[in-house]
């Protein structure tokens, strides 16, 4: 295979930049009401899923790092999909970013290990995936803690329904499942993060 040249390059650069470019439903922490992106969203998951990665040895920590690079690159073409926000893109998710996938395997031909750690998380085909998937839905809700729940409190968003969310999800990877139960723990106990429910008039 003839090794790249620097218009390929340019190419990636392009594509890094789009992906840069796509925000995500959650503010970040002491930057007011700044949007996190793509780009910086995969980066913090690559982060702590190589830190993780590192305390369970039966994972392969590169493939973790390199899938959580990647997790959400689908998003290109497909968007990002706020699951709480529009039942119609949700119910259309799965369909636009299988179509995202294939254009992007099309697009990329020649980084042929890009597409499979692509496909294998979106399958959840080895323990490695279902270890970043779930990670990845435990990462928004540290977020939202940190910056304080205005994305929750703004959607009318309950504990409830991130559980009934999340919990099937996580519940993939036994390495990813304690911190989820200890980060619900920490919820419970921090009831302003959420909207309270309005009172009843006698």
């Amino acid at each position: 295979m003839a090794k790249p040249d620097i218009t390929r390059l340019i190419d990636m650069q392009k594509m890094l930049l789009q992906f840069q470019a796509i925000d995500r439903a959650l503010y970040i922490p002491e930057r007011g009401e700044r949007y996190e992106n793509d780009i910086e969203h995969s980066y913090n998951l690559a982060m702590v899923a190589w830190f993780l990665a590192t305390y369970f040895p039966e994972l392969d920590r590169d493939t973790v790092i390199r899938m959580a690079l990647v997790h959400d690159l689908v998003e290109l073409h497909a968007g990002d999909t706020f699951p709480f926000h529009n039942a119609a893109e949700v119910a259309t998710k799965q369909q636009r970013e299988e179509a995202a996938l294939e254009k992007i395997a099309e697009e990329w031909s020649d980084f042929p290990e890009m597409i499979d750690c692509m496909q294998a998380y979106e399958e959840r085909s080895t323990a490695e995936a279902k270890f970043v998937y779930a990670l990845d839905k435990v990462m928004p809700a540290i977020m939202n803690l940190l910056q304080g729940g205005t994305v929750w409190r703004k959607h009318h968003i309950t504990l409830t329904d991130i559980r009934a969310l999340k919990d099937d999800k996580v519940a993939l990877s036994p390495e990813i499942l304690p911190y989820y139960h200890g980060l619900l723990e920490l919820l419970e106990q921090s009831p302003q993060l959420f909207e309270l429910p309005t009172k009843k008039a006698n």
